[in-house]
Order: structure tokens, then sequence, then C-alpha cells
């Protein structure tokens, strides 16, 4: 209610009093200001949503690329430092290699007898995982990466047999985003390489 106060004063006293004017209604919102506020934000919020999913998975593709590139590069370098061949596996420290990127786990261990397996007198260089919850990256690979990833004191990449160890590490993420997926990819001279691939939304099998 809109309310004038007023002074008068009388014999001397002071006395304030508030005289009312009728017709005059509270401040506050009516139906339709309400339905309007939420209209316009029921809209935002939809514009808002998805940009923001798309942004949480741009952010968890770089974060788990980064990471097993830093994963292959830390198996040539330790190679080459050590002197011994080096591989890198899906695996974990307790159960070896299992050739299953699904789990989102691999495994960098010295590989003296050059096996691809990691052996009791073997020590693990490096475990990690992808930094991505809910399952919402994932990981594949071909050629070498089914097995293992030897690099060896002069830097190159091998397969367990000797061979040339050419192959791609694919890490993807199934939203919108283009391109979706990034892949790893080993060179003649052991160097990765990282290429962009745009697979619609999608991450199948290498």
């Amino acid at each position: 209610m809109l309310r004038d106060e007023r002074v008068a004063r009388y014999g001397g006293e002071l006395f304030c009093f508030r005289a009312v004017f009728p017709g005059k209604k509270a401040g506050g919102f009516s139906l339709i200001e309400l339905m309007v506020t939420v209209s316009v934000a029921a809209v935002l919020m939809a514009i808002a949503i998805p940009a923001f999913s798309s942004i949480m998975a741009q952010n968890q593709l770089a974060t788990a690329t980064n990471a097993a590139r830093g994963a292959l590069m830390s198996a040539r370098q330790s190679a080459v430092m050590q002197g011994r061949p080096v591989s890198l596996c899906a695996g974990t420290p307790t159960e070896g290699c299992s050739g299953d990127w699904s789990a989102g786990e691999w495994l960098v261990f010295r590989d003296d007898d050059h096996s691809g397996d990691l052996d009791d007198d073997e020590r693990v260089v490096r475990h990690g995982r992808v930094p991505a919850a809910d399952g919402a990256v994932s990981l594949d690979g071909n050629g070498p990466f089914r097995s293992a990833l030897v690099y060896v004191p002069m830097g190159h990449a091998e397969r367990v047999s000797g061979a040339f160890g050419a192959g791609r590490l694919r890490v993807c993420v199934a939203a919108d985003l283009s391109p979706n997926a990034r892949e790893l990819v080993i060179s003649a001279s052991g160097r990765v390489r990282l290429q962009a691939v745009d697979l619609d939304g999608a991450c199948p099998s290498l």
C-alpha cells in the first residue's frame, strides 16, 4: 500500500500520522508476467544446455587425447633414456596387457624381452586411464595397439614380432561435435602425429 507520512504539531507536541490512500495496490508480478518470465527462462535454458554439453564433450576429448599422447611420448622417451625396450598396451599393472581398449586403461612398462607381456621382473613405468566420467570417452586401436606397441632404444616403434609398428590409437566422444575424434598416428620414426577425424557423432571400431 502507498502511504504518506505527515507530521502535525498540536499543543506544542509533535504527532505523526500516516494517511493511507485507497486504490493503491502493492507491487508484484501478475500471472501473465510470471508466465512470460518462465517462458523466457525455458527458451534460454534450451539454448544454453546443448551449448554447455558441447563444451563439456570438447574438454573431455581434449583431456583424454592429451593423456593418451603423453603415455606414448613417455614410452618412447623411457626406451631412449633407459636403452631398453619399453612397451605400451591396453591393460593394468595387476592383469598385464589385455589388448582391450574399451576399459580405457593403458600400461607403459619396461619390456626387456620385447614380448609385449608384462613379466614379473619387468617394471611398470606408467599406468593411466581415460580421464572422463561415465564412459563419455572411448579408446580403440589397430595394428600393434591390439597387443602392444614396443619402443626400442633408437626411438622406433615396433610390433612384438619386430615389424614396423604402424598403427593408430583413436580417442572418441559419442557427441554432436565436428570433429568428434582424434587419432594418434605412429610414424616411421616412432613419433606421434595427431589428426582430427569426424565420425558424425559416432565411435565405431577401428
